[in-house]
């Protein structure tokens, strides 16, 4: 549908090549010549088994002299490392010794596939084989075996640890530390086809009794950039291009069995069987463009999301976790990030937009859209340019019906079939100090059912985005702007009108008005930063603007519009140690967020204090205040009502990681002068002993008393003061216990068992029903005075309230909004990588859950209470087979 569009593009890009790059190869930085190893070609492919006794390992010349990053920042590490590279027509080969005074000490320590969280003796190789000093390969191993790879792009800004190549590690433990060998295949890299190879290079390590992180090509923390700082690789010549079709085909069978189901439904009487087939591709087109491809995915082995109750008008943002989406994310990050991104990727396979639930007496509603295919083409063309781009084409979602009897009803569609294309290119300076790029995204869908017509039949989006550094990179000036057009009948563009984001229809405001005929909606942001990034003393500058048009929810993720915001953030950071700190940071922050009418909507004073201290614990510290403004999303659609002045407060610590026991506890009390208050208490408890063993149990409990909490809303043309509308709201009192579990254990580093279980309550009890009675202000009428009534029907389970009894006001009824929520999620997988790129997973998952009106809480109690709510078990056995041609 749009595929051409990217297409064309890339053919723009790769016209215009740029010049070797081996020159470059003696460039100083900031004044300090990079370090350079050189590979030497081995006339017979090394034994990987953690001894280098093969005569081709004597022949290279060590990369040594490593210095340390943390702590004491570039001081001789602790212990000597020395690294030698070979490689042959096929993979580079790393051989390390690592040496340690006290080889007891080395950690034997055996965790997952890519558990950078946990603190370890890692040896890790950084390669820039682009040398655009932009995108890096990471390959790490342990002392046990483990493996950790991930790729880091936009200079070190973003990591993404679902990478995972086909290479081989080899580790040893010795009487002088120990030794790490690496075979990485040149099929798993991409770079330029030149006969003479220049390619960027780290060798880190992190040694874990010491405390220390230590580089090869060592620069100061006070300085930005990562990759731009490495070191370089030579002597590599003649690499003939790889062969690079990888095809990943996986076969997959599924049961369902649910407690409580009605045996009578078509769809599910309780035992579900199911079985599908699909497979993923990775072709290297050239030596540095490689396609991935996926045609009819599947997801089952990966976690589920975790419990939330969200009672604002904002949608929810869960992390993506599906592998195909999740490998090279980073290169698609745009502009301002957080609560705004351009493209997130869990738009693709979204749940249905529309629901058939209620419409007869069975309905069996897809989950997810199916994704009929998807396919990412993502390297770096000969013009110097990083390009990505992805197209995926959903299918048209049907919910199938059937009436009390059984008998089948004709199908409803919820969703159409829908095209999502999305593109980014960045290129980047020679020396990494400047950077431009690009991001278009594009939403089709085909409304060919008379049910479409509240959905938007397109979306457009695009920007531009830059990067400078200057003044030996000390300071650095960045900035994007973009726009967005999204089309749709009347009906949909009225319902993107009054979306929580911008709310058209609030009556105190002419400048951006309600259109009843509108059939398309545009809109612009952007922004500009700049920081002082280098030394001890920093600071940031940043202004940002969204448009009340845009709309970025099509292809992307967005809670906001109609901003203009400003930020000073201003800090000093100690990265030598003291007497009592290892490191420390304190920040001090201003913010100002104003909408297009002027008003002020949002206005705080914050600051942030972090540490380590020499014992390896860590400490943090925030404090906060907010002052007194408006806010034009409280009513949802109304008048603007006063933002009260409030209070945050908040702090916590962490013990030494390197422990068999480890944890931290963090809390918070927030308030404000209205009587809004409430806090939390958070603490995790991690159990690594030596060996393969880890568990770590987190508990958090929030409680809150929000003083006026919006509930409803409804027309009254006697509220003259609020514009025809009775704007609802009550006293919530809030109770939130939330547990999560996660086990591991690892056999070996190519079998592992994962346990996540997540119990989790909440609940919420709404008294004091009010109305909002005037305007840009906090002033509420609580019902049941003055003259007003309220009333409870048990049967109904709703409220009538009425503003005047039984004067002209029309009572406003509403549902009970109180609840209680509780939910046990848990997966259990076992994963066994049986053959270099193939694995077999086996998958439990339960999920147990119940909603009631009933807002008491009663803590653990409730919580063991889930064990009597209706369960969902589901076994799924998946096993994919890799194949190398």
């Amino acid at each position: 549908m749009v595929l051409a569009t990217p297409l064309a593009l890339l053919l723009i890009l790769q016209q215009t090549p740029v010049p070797p790059i081996a020159g470059e190869a003696l460039a100083h930085r900031n004044g300090r010549v990079p370090p350079a190893v050189i590979a030497v070609l081995a006339p017979t492919p090394p034994k990987l088994d953690g001894v280098l006794d093969e005569p081709a390992w004597a022949t290279a010349s060590p990369a040594s002299e490593f210095r340390r990053d943390v702590p004491s920042d570039g001081k001789p590490a602790a212990e000597r490392t020395d690294v030698r590279v070979l490689y042959d027509k096929d993979a580079l080969y790393i051989g390390a010794r690592l040496y340690n005074a006290k080889p007891k000490g080395v950690s034997r320590r055996l965790s997952r596939r890519d558990s950078f969280e946990v603190f370890n003796d890692v040896f890790f190789i950084i390669i820039d084989s682009y040398h655009d000093h932009s995108t890096s390969y990471v390959f790490g191993v342990t002392p046990a075996g483990e493996r950790r790879d991930a790729t880091i792009t936009q200079d070190g800004a973003g990591l993404d640890p679902s990478w995972d190549p086909v290479w081989e590690g080899k580790t040893k433990v010795d009487s002088l530390g120990w030794v790490a060998e690496m075979r990485i295949p040149f099929s798993q890299l991409r770079f330029p086809e030149t006969p003479q190879q220049v390619w960027g290079i780290q060798f880190r390590r992190d040694i874990r009794a010491a405390g220390e992180a230590v580089d090869w090509a060592w620069s100061p923390r006070t300085e930005p950039g990562m990759i731009s700082k490495f070191g370089h690789l030579l002597g590599l010549q003649n690499i003939p291009p790889p062969r690079r079709l990888e095809v990943l085909p996986y076969t997959l069978g599924k049961t369902t069995r649910t407690q409580g189901a009605d045996p009578n439904n078509p769809f599910d009487d309780g035992s579900v069987l199911g079985a599908s087939a699909g497979l993923d591709l990775k072709y290297g087109l050239s030596s540095n463009l490689t396609l991935d491809a996926t045609v009819n995915p599947d997801f089952g082995q990966v976690e589920a999301d975790p419990a939330v109750v969200n009672l604002s008008a904002f949608e929810t943002f869960f992390e993506e976790r599906r592998p195909f989406f999740i490998e090279g994310a980073g290169i698609f990050g745009f502009g301002p990030g957080g609560s705004t991104q351009f493209f997130y990727s869990r738009r693709v396979g979204r749940p249905p937009t529309l629901s058939a639930e209620g419409t007869a007496a069975y309905v069996d509603q897809p989950t997810a859209t199916s994704i009929l295919g998807a396919g990412k083409l993502s390297g770096r063309t000969k013009a110097g340019w990083s390009v990505a781009l992805l197209e995926a084409i959903t299918g048209k979602e049907y919910a199938q019906l059937a009436n009390g009897s059984g008998q089948l009803l004709p199908d409803q569609a919820v969703e159409p079939l829908g095209n999502y294309a999305v593109g980014r290119v960045r290129r980047e300076s020679r020396e990494g100090s400047s950077a431009v790029g690009a991001i278009f995204t594009a939403v089709n869908r085909r409304l060919d059912d008379p049910a479409f017509d509240p959905i938007r039949s397109a979306a457009y989006t695009g920007g531009v985005d830059f990067l400078h550094r200057f003044h030996q990179n000390a300071f650095q000036l960045k900035g994007y702007l973009g726009g967005t057009h999204v089309r749709g009948s009347p009906t949909a563009m009225v319902q993107t009108q009054r979306a929580s984001s911008r709310y058209y229809q609030r009556p105190d405001q002419s400048y951006a008005q309600l259109d009843s005929s509108a059939t398309s909606l545009s809109g612009a942001i952007g922004g500009l930063t700049f920081d002082k990034a280098e030394g001890n003393w920093i600071y940031t500058l940043a202004t940002a603007f969204t448009s009340p048009g845009v709309e970025l929810n099509d292809a992307g993720f967005q809670t906001d519009a109609d901003r203009a915001s400003f930020k000073a953030v201003g800090g000093r950071r100690w990265l030598q140690p003291g007497p009592v700190f290892r490191s420390l940071d304190a920040r001090l922050e201003f913010s100002q967020r104003l909408n297009f009418g002027g008003v002020s909507v949002g206005q705080s004073l914050s600051t942030h204090v972090s540490g380590g201290f020499n014992n390896l614990w860590g400490m943090s510290v925030d404090l906060g205040y907010g002052l007194r403004t408006l806010d034009d999303k409280a009513t949802r659609g109304g008048p603007l009502m006063s933002r009260p002045a409030g209070y945050h407060v908040g702090g916590g610590f962490r013990t030494d990681g390197r422990k068999a026991v480890s944890g931290g506890l963090d809390g918070f009390v927030t308030g404000d002068d209205q009587g809004t208050k409430g806090g939390g208490l958070s603490g995790s408890l991690a159990y690594r002993p030596q060996g393969s063993t880890d568990l770590t149990v987190t508990a958090s409990y929030m409680q809150f008393h929000n003083a006026e909490f919006y509930v409803t809303q409804a027309s009254d043309p006697t509220a003259a003061a609020t514009y025809g509308g009775r704007y609802v709201f009550g006293a919530l009192d809030q109770d939130n216990l939330n547990i999560t579990l996660r086990l591991n254990v690892v056999v070996t580093p190519n079998v592992s068992i994962q346990w996540y279980a997540q119990p989790f309550l909440a609940t919420g009890d709404y008294a004091d029903f009010s109305w909002f009675a005037t305007p840009r202000s906090y002033d509420f009428v609580r019902y049941g005075t003055n003259g007003s009534t309220i009333a409870y029907d048990e049967a109904g389970n709703r409220y009538a309230a009425d503003a005047d009894g039984a004067g002209p006001a029309k009572a406003v009824t509403f549902a009970n909004p109180d609840f209680r929520v509780r939910s046990f999620r848990s997966n259990l997988v076992l994963r066994w990588e049986y053959h270099p790129g193939s694995t077999l997973y086996v998958v439990w998952n339960q999920n147990r859950g119940s909603q009631i009106s009933d807002p008491a809480y009663n803590g653990f109690r409730d919580m063991w209470g889930i064990w009597d709510d209706p369960y969902q078990n589901i076994l799924l056995v998946k096993l994919n087979y890799y194949l190398n041609f």
